[in-house]
């Protein structure tokens, strides 16, 4: 039997939709419980299961009637805002230099993602490429095509639109409430998604406009493209900073039967409690060492309802407590 390999995402991306929620007046934290992310997320290397992104872009769009709210996502926090990408793309020059960056670095912040820059002569095509996730998907399709036309402005203006799109998606109406999109001429049901760039324009200077905050690339930059045992140790570390989560809980988010979980774990010599306490262990040190936080509240953080209990456990996993971690 084939085993699916788990997609990821960083969690960086986890803000920009819940930028875009907050700006439509909706709940983040509902429509993160109800597909199981986070409420919120500390590091931006982390990994989350970019399967639960397509729920929630999905769920906020029907649920709240808002036909654009892919576009609406990319449109208030566009590519290179984000924490773990804009670093990876700021010393583009060029407009063909900015894309062909992108297109080396993309695969590495999201799974499974190929995007593409094709020389057709007299234009080019920025392409992308998902044969694995939701094929179709109108949201996302609206999302990326957003974004991707938002990367080509940083050259040519916030004017400009491509002259034509291909969308994998069937005909839909959903197109013409998204304003980037109503100037273009549109194809759809196409095998790929792509926007047209005239060949003259990719020698445009690239104006990238990045706030000082994110300019410094993360030393931990996390591998969404590992083995099985190293993606399921990451997703446990995103998810044990928030909250005690559960087996049942880890297999639902990586789609996968709690047997199934457990049968891939075992074949791999790990055990999930072990793997739980861990993280839990991991982010505690860094904690204690790092911040100022009462011991109280870092139980809390890391779902223990009783300090007591975490005292416990850290003493079992170190041999000293927490207190004594701290001054030591």
């Amino acid at each position: 039997m084939v085993k699916k390999n788990i997609h990821l995402v960083k969690a960086a991306f986890h803000s920009q939709f819940k930028t875009a929620m907050e700006s439509c007046g909706v709940s983040a934290d509902y429509y993160f419980k109800k597909v199981k992310l986070p409420t919120e997320v500390s590091d931006p290397e982390s990994l989350l299961p970019v399967k639960a992104f397509y729920h929630l872009i999905n769920i906020v769009a029907i649920s709240e009637n808002i036909p654009d709210f892919g576009s609406r996502v990319a449109q208030l926090t566009p590519w290179h805002k984000i924490l773990s990408l804009a670093p990876l793309i700021q010393n583009s020059t060029d407009l063909k230099n900015l894309l062909e960056t992108f297109c080396a670095v993309a695969s590495g912040q999201s799974s499974p993602v190929i995007f593409t820059l094709k020389d057709e002569d007299s234009h080019f095509r920025f392409c992308y490429t998902n044969t694995l996730l939701y094929k179709g998907d109108i949201q996302m399709e609206l999302y990326r095509i957003t974004s991707m036309i938002q990367l080509v402005q940083l050259a040519t203006g916030a004017e400009w639109r491509p002259e034509t799109i291909n969308l994998v998606m069937p005909k839909t109406e959903t197109v013409d409430a998204c304003p980037l999109l109503t100037k273009s001429e549109i194809h759809f049901s196409q095998p790929v998604s792509t926007i047209s760039i005239p060949a003259d324009f990719l020698q445009l200077p690239a104006h990238i406009n990045i706030p000082e905050k994110i300019k410094t690339v993360n030393n931990k930059q996390a591998d969404l493209n590992s083995e099985f045992s190293k993606s399921i140790r990451q997703i446990i570390n995103t998810y044990t900073l928030t909250k005690n989560v559960s087996v049942e809980e880890i297999a639902d988010i990586t789609d996968m039967s709690v047997r199934t979980l457990q049968r891939r774990l075992t074949d791999c010599g790990l055990k999930f409690n072990e793997l739980l306490n861990q993280a839990k262990f991991d982010h505690a040190k860094e904690k204690l060492q790092d911040t100022q936080m009462p011991i109280i509240d870092i139980a809390k953080s890391l779902g223990y309802s009783d300090p007591a209990h975490f005292t416990r456990a850290f003493h079992r996993w170190s041999g000293i407590s927490p207190t004594e971690y701290r001054q030591g």
